[in-house]
C-alpha cells in the first residue's frame, strides 16, 4: 500500500524567528503550512541577552543567575509562540525530519508523520565554529552560540581575550567583555574593523572601541597557536599574543536538514548560496532560502524581511515582477555604550554626504543631487531606533527636507539627524 502524505502548500524547515514569521504570514493568506523546527533551535538568544545588559555593565558586573532565568523564560516563550502558531492553523512539528524530493513535491518524514508540499523554505538556524587549530592548545574558545558557558565561570578581571571581528555580534560581545574588566584585543581580517561597514562608520566604530580601551588590529586574522611555558600564544598578524580566551563568530553556516546532502550534494560546504530575485535557490525546483543560507552577517531582522518577501511573492502570478529585497535599504547596527546604526552608506560620484559631530555623537547623511535620501550613519544614544526612521523615509523616496522637519523629540539621535539634515539643506541651497 502506498504511503499517504499530508498535503501542504508550504513545507518550512525553521527553528528561527524568520521561519515562524513566514509560516504565520502564509497561513493568514489562506495557505496550508507545515512548520518543522529542530530539537535545538537558535542558540543565540543567550548572547543577545548578554549584550542587552548595559545597565549592569555600568557597575562592572552581571547577575549571571538572573541572566540564566531570562534565558529559561525565553525558552518558555519560544514554546508559547509555537502553541500560538498551531492555534492559528500552522501544522507545527518538532524534530529532525528527513527531507526528500519526489516528482514535483517536497516531502518530509518525521516519525510517523508524512508531509508533502509544492514549495519548501529553508529558514534554518546557523552556527559558528571555532578554528581547528584551537584544539591543539588549552585556550578557552567560544562562539556566540556557546557563550552561555560563561555563566559557570564568569569573566575574570584582567583576563586576556582575543575576539575576531567576524560579525556585529562579535564586536558587541567584545564591548561586554571589556565592560566586565577583561583585556580585549579585536582582530579584523580586512582593512576595516567590520566588513560591510562604510568607511566613515568603520572609522567611528574603531575610535569608539579605542575609547573603551579595546585594542583593534586590522589586516590580522588569527592563524595558529602554541603553548610555551604553560602560556597560550596566538599568532595575530606579525605578532604572537598571550591569550586566555578566544571568541569567534567565523565560519557561520546553516544547520542543514537530514537528507539534504543526498538531494543537493554540490551545495555542501558552500557558505553563501546564490538566489534569484524571489530568493529561490538554484539547487532544486521550488526551493527557497533566507537568513543563514544566503550568507552575510547573521542579522535576524534582515532574515525576517527575506522570509516575508518569499511568501508575498509566492502569492503572485509567476509572470508578475517579484518584490525584491533591497539590502542597501535594510538598517543594521552594532550595539554598545554608544550604538552605531547604518542604512545605505554606499559610495559614488552621484552621492553627496554631509557630516556633523556634536557632543551627543556623530551623524552622516547621504543624498543625491535632487535631495533624495540615500543613506545615513549614526553614532549616538538612540541610534538604532532613529535609523529606522531614516530607512522608512528612504523607502518612501523621502528627502533631506523631510528629515530636517522631523518633530523634535528627546532622542539625541533624532536631534542629530535633524540638525545634520538642516546643514545639508543649507549646503544644497548654496550650490543653487
Amino acid at each position: 500500500m502506498a504511503a499517504c502524505y499530508e498535503q501542504h502548500d508550504w513545507i518550512i524547515l525553521g527553528g528561527t524567528a524568520a521561519g515562524r514569521l513566514a509560516a504565520q504570514q502564509a497561513t493568514r493568506s489562506g495557505l496550508r503550512v507545515a512548520l518543522i523546527e529542530p530539537l535545538e533551535p537558535e542558540t543565540r538568544p543567550w548572547a543577545e541577552l548578554l549584550v542587552s545588559q548595559g545597565a549592569a555593565l555600568a557597575a562592572g558586573t552581571i547577575d549571571w543567575r538572573s541572566l540564566q532565568r531570562q534565558a529559561q523564560w525565553h525558552d518558555r516563550l519560544w514554546g508559547d509562540q509555537r502553541a500560538a502558531l498551531a492555534a492559528g492553523g500552522v501544522d507545527c512539528l518538532v524534530g529532525d525530519g528527513l527531507l526528500m524530493r519526489h516528482q514535483n513535491q517536497w516531502r518530509v518524514q518525521l516519525g510517523d508523520r508524512l508531509l508533502a508540499g509544492r514549495r519548501c523554505l529553508l529558514a534554518l538556524p546557523g552556527r559558528s565554529t571555532v578554528p581547528l587549530w584551537t584544539e591543539r592548545a588549552p585556550v578557552a574558545a567560544y562562539t556566540p552560540d556557546t557563550i552561555a558557558q560563561l555563566a559557570h565561570r564568569g569573566v575574570r578581571p584582567g583576563e586576556r581575550w582575543l575576539v575576531t571581528a567576524d560579525s556585529p555580534m562579535a564586536i558587541e560581545l567584545a564591548q561586554v567583555l571589556r565592560g566586565l574588566g577583561a583585556q580585549v584585543t579585536l582582530a579584523a581580517a580586512g582593512d576595516r574593523v567590520l566588513g560591510g561597514l562604510p568607511a566613515a562608520a568603520a572609522e567611528w566604530l574603531q575610535a569608539e572601541l579605542a575609547a573603551q580601551a579595546i585594542e583593534v588590529i586590522l589586516r590580522a586574522a588569527p592563524q595558529q597557536c602554541k603553548v610555551l611555558e604553560g602560556q597560550t600564544w596566538i599568532q595575530v598578524g606579525d605578532r604572537a599574543r598571550e591569550v586566555d580566551c578566544l571568541l569567534t563568530d567565523g565560519n557561520y553556516q546553516a544547520l542543514l536538514p537530514k537528507g539534504f546532502e543526498q538531494l543537493c550534494p554540490r551545495a555542501i560546504g558552500i557558505g553563501d548560496w546564490p538566489a534569484n530575485d524571489r530568493l529561490q535557490l538554484p539547487l532544486a525546483p521550488e526551493l527557497y532560502g533566507c537568513g543563514a543560507l544566503l550568507g552575510g552577517h547573521p542579522i535576524g531582522a534582515i532574515a525576517a524581511t527575506e522570509a516575508q518577501l518569499i511568501i508575498r511573492n509566492s502569492l503572485q502570478n509567476p509572470i508578475q515582477r517579484p518584490h525584491c529585497i533591497r539590502y542597501e535599504q535594510q538598517p543594521w547596527a552594532v550595539r554598545g555604550p554608544l550604538p552605531l546604526a547604518v542604512v545605505g552608506g554606499g559610495e559614488g560620484p552621484e552621492l553627496r554626504s554631509v557630516a556633523l559631530t556634536l557632543a551627543a555623537g556623530r551623524c552622516q547623511i547621504q543624498h543625491d543631487r535632487q535631495g533624495q535620501l540615500q543613506g545615513a550613519l549614526l553614532l549616538a544614544a538612540g541610534a538604532i531606533e532613529a535609523i529606522s526612521t531614516v530607512a522608512a523615509l528612504i523607502t518612501r523616496s523621502g528627502t533631506i527636507a523631510d528629515l530636517a522637519h522631523l518633530p523634535a523629540t528627546e532622542s539625541p539621535a533624532i536631534d542629530l539627524l535633524r540638525r545634520t539634515a538642516q546643514q545639508a539643506l543649507v549646503a544644497a541651497r548654496s550650490r543653487q
